[in-house]
């Protein structure tokens, strides 16, 4: 996918939470605006998934670096089937 997909999927208004898809299988929920960003130059999409409803505090979150060129698909809203949230390399 495209740097200037991902950022265009991040600043719609409203927000809607979506589900990254990587072509190895692997999934990351983006659940809030503020949990995802797209690093200057647009390659890497780093992402915060809370681990625990409510999460606060910096260890209650799982962090992912996506390589932006390997997301094969945006899911919204994200799937909720009952698998963790964060399925991709870190």
């Amino acid at each position: 996918m495209s740097p200037q997909r991902i950022k265009q999927i991040l600043t719609t208004e409203p927000f809607e939470p979506f589900t990254v898809y990587t072509g190895d299988g692997s999934t990351v929920d983006v659940l809030s605006r503020e949990f995802a960003y797209l690093k200057p130059g647009g390659r890497t999409l780093e992402v915060s998934v809370p681990l625990v409803k409510g999460a606060t505090e910096e260890g209650q979150f799982e962090e992912h670096r996506i390589d932006v060129f390997l997301i094969t698909k945006v899911v919204s809203p994200p799937k909720r089937n009952g698998q963790s949230r964060g399925r991709t390399g870190r």
